[in-house]
């Protein structure tokens, strides 16, 4: 699943133009860490739902790589 996960998060990186990453950091916030902007978290989102088959956002929005992991872990 990490390394589904990281595949995912560096497209929509790569997609926006931002330097991917190399390793998951759970503490990492989406906006100030990754500098995704609302349309690059829609796709991250997006993305997210239809490779893992979850809504991502059914309990609230996703802040830090840490609250999309803890999602997919239940």
């Amino acid at each position: 699943m990490q390394e589904k996960l990281l595949s995912v998060i560096n497209s929509v990186l790569s997609n926006s133009g931002l330097d991917k990453i190399t390793q998951l950091n759970p503490n990492a916030d989406l906006r100030n860490d990754l500098e995704l902007d609302s349309i690059s978290l829609a796709e991250l989102v997006a993305l997210i739902d239809n490779r893992f088959g979850v809504d991502i956002n059914a309990e609230g929005m996703i802040e830090t790589v840490g609250d999309i992991q803890n999602r997919l872990s239940r």
